[in-house]
């Protein structure tokens, strides 16, 4: 019986949470293109529709990489739990011991399911305004998966 009123006490609380407004959202980002394979994700907003997108990546695979990056969105939200947001924003790098810098910006959909899960999918372009290596165009396009609170 104390099972059954823990789990019936658990939906509740989990109903309640799926109906609130998320304000923020941590999670990962995964994807493919001459960017970076996947980067730990963090949304917050700072107003109605806008808000920040800060990444921090990761790629060990064929080459070594470290990223940083920061987006600001203009986000709007549309019907059924999806969204829209397009903005600019900087990505720092160091790829095997080369630095680069980049302005660009970031274009994509997410989907806020009724619990605290939101997926997104995104393109992210940046043009190297230094770069150490001489590429000139970086892109990506990504998965995110987060936990929204």
């Amino acid at each position: 019986m104390k099972k059954i009123l823990i789990t019936l006490v658990a939906l509740v609380a989990l109903t309640t949470a799926a109906n609130a407004q998320y304000g923020n959202a941590f999670g990962v980002r995964v994807g493919a293109g001459s960017a970076f394979g996947a980067e730990l994700s963090y949304q917050g907003f700072l107003g109605d529709i806008n808000r920040v997108e800060l990444d921090l990546g990761a790629n060990f695979g064929s080459y070594n990489a470290v990223s940083v990056a920061a987006i600001y969105h203009w986000h709007w939200f549309l019907a059924g739990g999806f969204g829209f947001y397009i903005g600019p924003g900087v990505q720092g790098y160091v790829v095997e011991k080369h630095l680069g810098l980049g302005v660009g910006g970031q274009i994509g959909i997410d989907y806020q399911f009724n619990a605290p899960i939101q997926l997104s999918l995104d393109v992210r372009p940046m043009w190297d305004i230094f770069s150490t290596t001489g590429a000139a165009l970086n892109y990506g396009a990504a998965l995110g998966i987060r936990y929204a609170f």
